[in-house]
């Protein structure tokens, strides 16, 4: 960052750096603005998420930058009293100005992109894998011994779960699906994708939990939406099934996701996976203005785990309870939840 370069190049001799991470020294402005000289390097920088703030624990004057904006009057009144060049940060600023416009016209070029991309959009019918059926119309006698115990082991997990009440669960005693139980992705009525699910844990690293066939940019159980006044977003499609969520398939979602999850004109709330990778998906909510939930569930790392602990009318309850729609707050409950 060219003005964090700037900033730290024009700190006067003799400022140090403390534990806490504000670099110290004589406040310049102290006697400029009427006050007794600073001797006891009451004046304070904090270089932290390529943002810097000035603030003198004596004087008061505060100041700082951020990225997309100018050097502004009092910060740049504070480098010159550090001895900094008027006219350099006057090329300082240009440099910024012709930067942000750059980024302005991508940003641009993105956004227009994304939306032609979203105008386009139509989820074409997909082919579920060879022999995939539901589980009350196979014929147990026509399976084979090793079959059928793949059979009862998908059955099984799917009731230990909690997920029984869905009856579109799908199974084929084809080799590379035996093992899973499958998900499909509808939309308006057709099938245009599924994930299949190991049952239980992977034999070995090499095996994928989940196989996904998606078109681009899906979001699980959207037609479901229409009438509640909440959409509950999860990471995963076994969350959004079991609190009657949508899925964005990941912690990332993409501009056109979430323009799609903005048009459903509900209450959005986000529930972000207990785990680093969750901050991510957080995020992305802060920057779209939708509330993030953080249950005080135990031992459970998503709503998936919570529905099998407490039950699935009381995991709907907990995230409704818990939404939180403070930015400051929910940056504060993410650092204790995703980790």
């Amino acid at each position: 960052m060219i003005v964090l370069d700037f900033v730290r190049q024009s700190i006067p001799g003799g400022w140090k750096q403390s534990p806490s991470g504000w670099t110290s020294g004589n406040c310049p402005m102290c006697h400029v603005r009427g006050h007794s000289r600073d001797t006891r390097g009451r004046g304070g920088l904090m270089f932290q998420d390529d943002k810097v703030q000035y603030n003198c624990f004596n004087c008061n004057y505060k100041t700082g930058w951020s990225p997309g904006k100018r050097i502004n009057t009092m910060l740049s009144d504070l480098l010159v009293a550090f001895g900094a060049d008027p006219a350099q940060i006057q090329r300082v600023n240009f440099e910024l100005l012709k930067e942000n416009e750059k980024d302005q016209v991508a940003q641009q070029f993105i956004s227009t992109t994304e939306r032609k991309e979203k105008a386009k959009i139509t989820w074409q019918p997909m082919e579920l894998p060879t022999n995939a059926t539901t589980f009350d119309k196979w014929d147990t006698d026509t399976l084979t011994p090793r079959q059928l115990e793949s059979f009862i082991k998908a059955v099984q997990y799917v009731e230990e779960r909690g997920m029984s009440f869905y009856n579109g669960w799908q199974w084929t005693p084809e080799s590379h699906f035996r093992n899973r139980i499958i998900l499909p992705f509808n939309y308006k009525g057709k099938t245009v994708g599924y994930t299949a699910r190991w049952v239980g844990q992977t034999p070995d690293k090499a095996t994928p939990k989940y196989y996904h066939q998606m078109p681009k940019h899906f979001v699980y159980n959207l037609d479901k939406q229409r009438t509640h006044k909440y959409t509950i977003v999860t990471e995963g499609q076994m969350d959004a099934l079991l609190v009657n969520g949508i899925a964005t398939s990941g912690n990332t979602p993409s501009n056109v996701q979430c323009d799609i999850i903005d048009d459903l004109k509900k209450e959005v709330i986000v529930v972000p996976d207990a785990d680093s990778a969750g901050m991510d998906l957080v995020k992305t909510a802060i920057r779209r203005g939708w509330s993030v939930s953080f249950p005080p569930w135990e031992d459970c790392k998503d709503a998936a785990d919570a529905a099998v602990k407490y039950g699935r009318l009381f995991t709907v309850r907990s995230i409704i309870d818990s939404a939180e729609t403070n930015t400051t707050k929910i940056q504060l409950l993410a650092k204790s939840y995703c980790r």
